[in-house]
């Protein structure tokens, strides 16, 4: 009957409306899903580029390794965008303004990209030696200086988040000082 119809109708329109009401929560729930997996995808990223890009930092004869507090620099063969193995020039350089902290990452002398640092208040980077001593500075300032280059064992970044501190340590992997010649300059034949 035409009753029963418009019953059936309005149960079905009821069940619709619902329906469309779910996905649309859905939907929400799913971009605040997708963002904070975006925020912790990009943290997880630029930790590993980080690490890894420590761990291929080499020194030889003409190489300098500088560090300061906010930046350091020197040559690693793990490059984010040259070729893996290919000594390159590489800078990474805490920028606060005021209210947010970024670590900016350049290859070669240009800027290859940046990230915020999530709710960072402070960040620094510090250098430790092979002896386990830190220093704010690479080389550190103590005393004689070695006129040969070297590498810090480990760098570390230092970021305070709401009043808590928290490291991030990469290991320089291969040697910390360039290789000596015992007898004189090797020839090629």
């Amino acid at each position: 009957t035409l009753m029963e119809m418009l019953v059936t109708l309005m149960l079905v329109s009821f069940a619709t409306m619902l329906m469309f009401q779910m996905l649309g929560s859905y939907r929400i729930a799913r971009e605040r899903v997708q963002r904070q997996s975006g925020l912790i995808d990009r943290q997880a990223l630029f930790q590993d580029w980080f690490r890894d890009s420590v761990h291929g930092l080499f020194i030889a004869e003409g190489v300098q390794f500088t560090g300061e507090r906010e930046r350091f620099s020197g040559t690693t063969l793990n490059p984010m965008y040259a070729p893996e193995g290919s000594p390159t020039e590489v800078q990474w350089t805490i920028e606060e303004d005021g209210e947010r902290v970024a670590i900016v990452y350049v290859e070669d002398g240009s800027e290859r990209w940046r990230v915020l640092l999530a709710r960072a208040d402070v960040a620094h980077f510090a250098y430790i030696d092979e002896a386990g001593k830190e220093s704010p500075t690479w080389p550190p300032k103590r005393g004689l200086v070695d006129a040969r280059p070297t590498l810090p064992a480990v760098v570390v970044l230092s970021r305070t988040l709401g009043g808590r501190e928290v490291l991030q340590a990469a290991a320089v992997l291969g040697p910390l000082k360039p290789p000596v010649r015992l007898y004189g300059e090797e020839e090629l034949e």
